[in-house]
């Protein structure tokens, strides 16, 4: 796909640009949300006003990584046609297609997310997991992914990435998701390696804070820079900027504000594009982003990230459009500085080849779907990808005293603490899949879900109770405004509980962090499984039995007692 343009397409970006007002310009610097319009998504008498006064360049469609996929792929395909009939250019589409396009629309496949892909450790496989979020998606009108992820894990603390990157080494996160981006652009997708300067370091959560990349220069050339410089070489089409300071380009601060790569010249131009040569699309974060917002008024935030070197930008609601007009006209926008981005927006549509659509809007790239979903050979294709990745990545990272695996002759009554009640009024129903699993197999579930009082457990066994086995399974959604990956609330006072017992030695399975050990270090037995994704789940259980192998290998260094992360991760405050 990262290809030179061939003359008609040049021609293309050219002939468009120059027909182009100065708002349909602007316009193709803006990404919208199509799911936050101000009517009824569909509503075609509404979206064609809508276009004609805010003529954006780009949507984003389908479910955000933060909340759940939703929808069916062919009413995004149909509302994709529907917006590309509409609009006067060629529009792109984009989604968190983080762990293929099942992660975005709910009828396609999902797979283990990136955490799990580097537990299994396979670059074939990593090539396929991008080649069929590219089939998938495009299918249903996506694109543009915003992914994969190359951010890397380096305090285990870091409440945002958690299982959203390859882990916690930069040679393999490099070499995974080099696989992953060739296999999306090989198959129509444009890939969009995220968040520049690099997620991971910092222990804190850019939705709600600027949060601080404070690697020395070397570190990070060593590091982050590794991955990035592996993408551009690669021929990544696009690139997302975080919210995220780097104190040793960037070190002096604004009223003492760190200053995020989305605000930053030196870090966006001078780094990304200059040093490190990377020619395509510069993408910001969300700009309704707590760690954007803390930057100044609504005006130099926008100005400010367009200036510095970004080409589309997330979200900036529709007052960009005004703001720019304004910008242009007193001089503070160059128009070689808009004109140079609405190129690359350009030159990216005529690579995907979306100035192909037809007067119907459609897609002649697009693999047709059947029943919502890729035709047959292809669907199953995916579903097997899912399910192979799910057996390679599940993790044994503890088994003191070889506790696993269990006897299922022995094994007749288990207890299951339940260390996914965060807070009041968050339940996570999807772990009630691994309490049916144990329950198919014939087994007596005892399940303790209340930790009040704490000494419940004990209660319990001086009345004459015993289990086969103990497990403590875990889970927390990708930030879920936790502003932590850790247990907290109920799931803590869950750990403080079970150390009441004297009778049991708890089996920890984590469906997320991969870092249980640092706040369960009694725990004999730990195993990794990166997401309460079905398969997954199913697989594990089986695996606790010993009827499948433990296969992955932990991305990260998850057992504080084979070296410690929070040194590894932390040790750069020192300079």
């Amino acid at each position: 796909m990262h290809r030179p343009l061939t003359r008609e397409e040049q021609d293309w970006v050219e002939r468009t640009l120059a027909s182009m007002s100065l708002r349909e310009k602007i316009g193709q610097t803006m990404q919208d949300h199509a799911g936050r319009l101000p009517f009824k998504g569909n509503d075609e008498q509404a979206l064609t006003a809508y276009l004609k006064t805010y003529p954006v360049g780009s949507f984003f469609i389908g479910g955000e990584v933060i909340q759940k996929a939703a929808g069916k792929a062919e009413e995004y395909r149909d509302w994709a046609e529907q917006l590309q009939r509409i609009s006067k250019y060629p529009l792109l589409f984009s989604g968190d297609l983080e762990f293929g396009a099942g992660s975005a629309v709910k009828s396609l496949t999902a797979f283990p997310p990136l955490l799990g892909l580097a537990a299994a450790d396979d670059e074939a496989l990593a090539y396929e997991y991008g080649k069929f979020t590219a089939l998938e998606g495009r299918a249903a009108g996506f694109t543009w992914a915003l992914a994969p992820g190359t951010d890397l894990l380096l305090n285990w603390m870091n409440p945002v990435i958690t299982t959203r990157c390859l882990g916690d080494d930069a040679k393999r996160a490099a070499r995974l998701a080099g696989a992953v981006m060739r296999g999306m652009q090989d198959h129509g997708l444009a890939a969009c390696a995220k968040h520049f300067p690099g997620d991971g370091v910092d222990y804190r959560d850019q939705h709600i804070v600027t949060t601080i990349n404070g690697l020395s220069e070397e570190e990070w050339f060593a590091a982050y820079g590794q991955v990035s410089q592996h993408m551009i070489d690669q021929g990544v089409l696009s690139y997302m900027t975080g919210h995220i300071a780097l104190p040793w380009l960037e070190g002096g601060t604004q009223e003492e504000k760190p200053v995020p790569a989305t605000v930053s010249e030196r870090i966006t131009t001078g780094l990304l594009r200059e040093r490190m040569g990377f020619a395509g699309v510069v993408l910001s974060d969300a700009l309704d982003m707590g760690g954007f917002l803390a930057w100044g008024s609504y005006e130099k935030r926008m100005v400010d990230c367009f200036n510095c070197g970004t080409d589309v930008l997330l979200w900036p609601g529709v007052e960009y459009f005004g703001l720019m007009e304004r910008a242009v006209s007193e001089g503070t926008v160059r128009m070689e500085r808009l004109d140079a981005s609405v190129r690359r927006v350009l030159e990216l549509k005529a690579l995907l080849g979306v100035h192909r659509v037809d007067q119907k809007g459609r897609d002649p790239q697009a693999v047709p779907l059947l029943n919502d979903r890729l035709p047959p050979k292809l669907d199953l294709e995916a579903r097997q990808l899912s399910r192979t990745i799910a057996e390679r990545c599940i993790t044994l990272v503890r088994n003191r005293g070889g506790i696993l695996p269990l006897n299922p002759q022995t094994t007749r009554r288990v207890l299951v603490i339940l260390l996914n009640k965060v807070t009041e009024g968050r339940k996570y129903e999807r772990m009630n899949v691994f309490v049916e699993l144990l329950r198919a197999r014939g087994l007596q579930v005892d399940i303790l879900d209340e930790f009040e009082p704490l000494g419940t457990l004990r209660k319990w066994e001086l009345s004459g109770i015993r289990w086969d086995a103990a497990f403590a399974p875990y889970f927390l959604p990708l930030h879920g405004m936790m502003n932590t990956a850790r247990p907290v609330g109920e799931a803590a006072k869950a750990i403080w509980a079970m150390q009441h017992a004297e009778t049991i030695r708890p089996i920890g399975i984590s469906f997320a962090t991969p870092y249980l050990l640092q706040d369960m270090p009694f725990l004999d037995a730990l195993i990794n499984a990166y997401s309460l994704h079905e398969e997954t789940v199913e697989l594990t259980v089986k695996a606790l039995f010993g009827e499948v192998p433990f296969q992955g290998q932990s991305p990260v260094k998850a057992d504080p007692l084979e070296g410690s992360p929070d040194l590894r991760g932390l040790h750069h405050h020192e300079h």
